[in-house]
């Protein structure tokens, strides 16, 4: 992994800071890293000390709150709203010190792509006065700037584990999940056959039955249909507990042979999450995005194996589009899905 250094600028004519950090992960991992509550306690802030979430609605119009602690002691508490937040390309919310409450920023976080791949991060953060901006410069915020964004660094390059990849798509997954009415789970999917609410059967009741057949791993029968935001919260819990914690159990299965279960989780089960996470967005009327790059490279490394995919009736017949597709798109068609699908068509 590269070092990289984080370059911090104060305006010498308005009362503004600016940060530039480049990473080499791509930009939707870097934006979740600073909307998912779970990841952005484990690197904000300075290594002497840890993150409390006290509060968090990471979209438009939402609050946050956290804490940080030295030796279990609340030293310092932050609070804000989310103005706007943009998938992947763009944050904007208030940053306020608990201290300070007159004293409010407003920050604008941009995720922009490199050319040669990875993100540069750049924060502007607008502050009311020179006095408030000079003395949270002389707080120290430097190096909880820096430290944190190296903790960053260090998470981002752990992304590809079984247990951090499944973090990062079932909160993805979730978003989803918990952002559905009640009325929503009978909409139609881009499944054949398949409601909004048979997406999330599926991933809950395949999973499940793979691990408890081919590891031995019991669990508890979930009521999808009478509560489908619990039973997927409770499963979430389920799966990232094993892979947290492995215990060096082999799942064996006829057609996969013996493996690690957390690598057999990695290669079945989290990467159907985030290919269902685009089914999900679609059945609920937004706009999926499964990134770009990673799409990508998962059609890159399906093409050899057509013939065999489409033997397992996994996916259906593949979706003629234009060259000029996106990766997404194009993965999507490939896997039997219509790229315009929408509810109404």
């Amino acid at each position: 992994m590269t070092a990289h250094e984080t370059e911090i600028v104060a305006d010498e004519t308005v009362p503004t800071i600016e940060i530039v950090r480049e990473f080499d992960a791509e930009p939707e991992q870097v934006f979740r890293a600073h909307i998912d509550p779970e990841l952005y306690r484990q690197w904000v802030g300075p290594r002497s000390l840890t993150t409390r979430i006290l509060k968090w609605q990471g979209h438009t119009g939402g609050a946050w709150a956290f804490a940080n602690d030295r030796d279990g002691e609340e030293i310092a508490a932050f609070f804000g709203s989310f103005h706007e937040v943009r998938d992947n390309e763009r944050i904007v919310w208030t940053f306020t010190y608990e201290g300070q409450p007159d004293s409010v920023a407003l920050e604008t976080l941009t995720f922009e792509g490199r050319g040669e791949g990875g993100t540069r991060l750049r924060i502007l953060s607008v502050m009311s006065d020179f006095a408030t901006r000079d003395g949270m410069l002389s707080s120290g915020m430097d190096i909880g700037v820096k430290e944190g964004y190296d903790k960053l660094d260090e998470l981002l390059g752990q992304s590809e584990g079984p247990a951090q990849q499944h973090r990062q798509d079932a909160a993805a997954f979730t978003a989803l999940v918990e952002s559905a009415s009640p009325e929503d789970w009978s909409r139609p999917s881009p499944v054949a056959g398949w409601a909004a609410i048979d997406v999330v059967k599926h991933l809950i009741e395949w999973s499940r039955g793979f691990l408890a057949g081919g590891a031995g791993i019991e669990f508890q029968t979930l009521d999808i249909d009478a509560d489908p935001k619990a039973a997927w919260r409770h499963h979430v819990a389920d799966i990232q507990a094993i892979l947290d914690d492995p215990a060096d159990r082999i799942l064996s299965n006829p057609h996969t042979g013996d493996m690690p279960v957390d690598k057999a989780i990695g290669m079945f089960y989290t990467a159907d999450i985030w290919m269902h996470s685009w089914d999900l967005a679609k059945a609920l009327g937004s706009e999926p995005d499964l990134g770009q790059s990673r799409s990508a490279a998962a059609l890159d490394a399906m093409r050899p194996m057509e013939q065999m995919l489409r033997q397992s009736g996994q996916y259906g017949p593949a979706v003629p589009v234009d060259d000029s597709a996106s990766a997404q798109d194009r993965l999507m068609a490939f896997i039997g899905r219509d790229p315009s699908w929408s509810p109404g068509s």
